[in-house]
């Protein structure tokens, strides 16, 4: 997809412009940049013919044609393709695509000066991803005083969100004057319409832990014994959680678990219980449910030369101890854990469990898709832990932007765990080794704290950049929301992670270890200004500004 992405604009314009389309040139059509005027001599200038040498050139309009972009109000229009669209913000460019074209409307006897793109000077001959094309405009200005040219901009592909700003110089022909167009571009992966649902992630890792929390919270933590009540009434003593029997898969197929404990029986015959089965969830207007896949299950072992008595009321425990651990209303269970780690982020409205749009697994995520009423980009945001040189993300100030990820940004190995195993991070990030307050948790070791110490290793963040204030940097939670302000009308906002600079480093090394985090940033102020103001508020942390490399700022890539 990013290969067509990139070169079918290029294989398509010679043969558009052959047909009188809007398109690229034959190879042998004259670039209007060669159009300056060829009698120029040292300490004089000879007129040119439109008799304007000693003027400075005039930009009348510079309307940008495509790629194409979402209507007012999000929506999008016919034949929409998101990984080649464009959305327009307080005068930023949000574009997903890799080239602009432009209707520039110039007065007569210019030519196309320079293109640049950041600090990259772009010229005609394609290097490195970047070229530009100007030919006549297919319409010609209705004032014969005023000259149009159709003008093609191409660069590589980004999708991470830097921001560029990109500069259209118009010279005179025979002349010293010029005229400058300019404005930011962002470039991210895709521009999605309102009401296009975005997934939250919650890792294998994080699952794990939240089974791990659940069972020693059931078992009554370092006492690891309880009483359940069967559905018959009767009840049964449980103890012995074995939290190193615990097991948890996350596949297509869905979340499967298994995990061991003990109940009393008669005669010293305590059997040791193992739990198990497969669930994916169900996410719609009600709310989060359970959708079992396979239902709670149980095989027994028995100590030696005991008989297997007793098996139905021990079977009859498991559906109950499941329910508990998994669907109840609990504050602890895994489902509720979920739904309000999810619900408790989004805006304030009486129906917000409408914006629920189904859920789905894949190898180590479990996904819960949000449908909110509003227009998004999607970034790419690499492993950064704000040490690498890199552009931040341009928004117009006052802009309420909430956050849904998803992806398993870092592979690394969990800590203390023989043999040596690895773990994957989703967004939430997992807990610092010794920070946890239950056994067997999956869990990553630091020897320095990462930028925001406290937080999890791993989880999103997003810095605002310094002004003369302060720096705020923001941790994710699902669906949580900041608000992008800046005093001189836009804030540049660069997403990392939360690590040490050196672990990051590492395993952006490692080939395939640090893929980063796929993040939806929806401009939650076209749903309901009041509501976005509302919206539950990312974490935030405040300090003076300090003059370091780790600055965002406008770069070249």
């Amino acid at each position: 997809m990013r290969l067509l992405r990139r070169f079918t604009a290029l294989l398509l314009l010679p043969l558009a412009f052959g047909c009188g389309q809007e398109g690229l040139p034959e190879n042998e059509t004259e670039s209007l940049s060669s159009r300056a005027d060829p009698f120029t001599i040292i300490r004089e200038t000879v007129q040119n013919a439109c008799g304007n040498a000693g003027t400075t050139p005039q930009i009348f309009s510079n309307t940008l044609m495509s790629p194409a972009a979402l209507n007012v109000g999000g929506g999008a229009p016919a034949n929409w393709n998101p990984e080649s669209g464009r959305m327009s913000r307080g005068g930023i460019e949000y574009v997903s695509a890799n080239g602009l074209r432009f209707e520039l409307v110039t007065d007569k006897c210019t030519y196309i000066k320079e293109v640049k793109v950041g600090s990259r000077v772009v010229t005609p001959t394609y290097t490195d991803g970047y070229w530009y094309s100007a030919q006549d405009s297919s319409y010609p200005p209705a004032d014969p005083s005023r000259y149009g040219y159709n003008l093609w901009i191409f660069f590589p592909y980004l999708g991470d969100g830097s921001t560029n700003q990109v500069t259209i110089t118009v010279g005179r022909t025979s002349g010293s004057g010029t005229a400058t167009y300019s404005f930011p571009m962002v470039q991210v992966d895709s521009v999605e319409a309102s009401y296009v649902p975005a997934p939250i992630g919650f890792s294998r890792a994080e699952l794990w832990n939240m089974f791990g929390k659940a069972l020693y919270t059931k078992f009554n933590g370092a006492t690891n014994s309880t009483v359940l009540t069967s559905s018959d009434g009767s009840t049964r003593r449980i103890y012995g959680y074995d939290p190193n029997s615990l097991q948890i898969s996350v596949t297509s197929n869905g979340v499967g678990f298994s995990f061991k404990f003990k109940t009393d029986i008669n005669n010293w015959c305590d059997p040791t219980i193992r739990a198990y089965g497969t669930f994916k969830l169900n996410a719609n207007f009600s709310g989060i449910s359970v959708h079992w896949v396979n239902a709670p299950q149980a095989s027994l072992d028995w100590p030696l030369l005991c008989q297997a008595v007793q098996v139905v009321p021990i079977l009859g425990l498991i559906p109950t101890l499941i329910y508990d651990i998994i669907e109840s209303e609990a504050a602890n269970s895994i489902t509720s854990t979920i739904e309000s780690s999810i619900i408790d982020s989004l805006p304030e409205t009486t129906d917000v469990q409408l914006f629920l749009d189904g859920s789905t697994t894949r190898n180590n995520e479990l996904l819960v898709n949000l449908k909110l009423p509003a227009p998004s980009i999607k970034i790419n945001v690499p492993y950064d832990a704000f040490d690498m040189n890199r552009s931040a993300t341009l928004f117009p100030s006052g802009e309420n932007l909430t956050l849904l990820a998803s992806g398993l940004g870092v592979n690394d190995y969990v800590a203390g765990v023989t043999p040596q195993t690895t773990l994957y991070s989703g967004p939430n990030g997992v807990p610092r080794y010794g920070s946890t307050t239950w056994p067997n948790a999956q869990t990553l070791s630091r020897a320095t704290n990462p930028v925001w110490n406290g937080l999890p290793i791993a989880r999103l963040l997003a810095r605002m950049s310094p002004t003369v204030v302060s720096t705020s940097t923001y941790q994710y939670t699902p669906g949580c929301t900041f608000k992008a302000n800046n005093k001189s009308g836009r804030a540049s906002v660069r997403f990392g992670v939360n690590d040490t600079a050196t672990d990051a480093q590492r395993l952006r090394g490692i080939f395939g270890a640090a893929p980063g985090y796929s993040l939806r940033v929806v401009f939650l102020n076209d749903f309901s200004t009041s509501s976005a103001d509302n919206a539950s508020r990312c974490g935030v942390t405040t300090y003076s500004p300090t003059y370091g490399s780790d600055w965002p700022v406008l770069a070249n890539p």
